[in-house]
């Protein structure tokens, strides 16, 4: 009797799992005469170095529309589609009162301070980018993207807390933290599932 290979297997049990799934969306109702319904996709944006206060927000909720500020212009044809939130406080910090560069991102998609009992590890909560990424991923060809424009190398050890919260958002476990591209070149052949040939241009 022929062995089958394990990899190729689970491969293709996620294939036949998903099946009913995809079935089920609108987007895979083609054949059915209906017409493709895109997927919904879900972004977050994190700017650690925050915003020019009379820049970013409008004047008034009337003139968000009409006269966006300076920092929203390039926004103007999906203005509509846009919900801007203000006044939503981070949680509270308390025992790690003096960690607030390692609280500020980590925190951000997870809305959970790190376990005080496990300082020096990565044990959060899941973030919602992942959360989402669960359940609509299959639907996309990347589960979820992460990027950045800087890698972050700062290390300064706040309240004995592992370094991996200073440098991620996102975390797919409690105790997995999913690291950030901030090569657009690997971002592209991540993308169209292409490697890397030592550096050389390719098409």
């Amino acid at each position: 009797m022929s062995r089958i290979d394990r990899r190729a297997y689970l491969k293709g049990l996620g294939v036949s799992l998903a099946l009913p799934l995809l079935d089920s969306q609108g987007w895979a109702g083609t054949s059915k005469g209906k017409t493709p319904k895109p997927p919904v996709r879900l972004g977050f944006m994190y700017m650690p170095h925050g915003v020019i206060m009379d820049q970013f927000w409008p004047a008034s909720a009337g003139s968000f529309l009409s006269s966006p500020p300076p920092a929203l212009e390039s926004l103007r044809p999906v203005l509509h589609q846009c919900v801007l939130m203000k006044g939503i406080s981070g949680v509270p910090i308390a025992p790690f009162n003096g960690a607030p560069h390692a609280l500020e991102l980590s925190t951000w998609l997870t809305a959970m301070l790190p376990a005080a009992d496990k300082r020096n590890e990565i044990n959060i909560a899941i973030s919602a980018d992942q959360i989402a990424a669960n359940h609509v991923g299959a639907f996309t060809a990347l589960p979820s993207l992460e990027l950045a424009t800087m890698p972050q190398t700062w290390k300064e050890n706040q309240e004995g807390l592992n370094e991996g919260y200073y440098s991620h958002c996102s975390f797919r476990s409690p105790t997995q933290a999913v690291p950030a591209e901030v090569n657009p070149r690997n971002v592209l052949y991540r993308l169209f599932n292409k490697q890397d040939q030592g550096g050389a241009a390719r098409d």
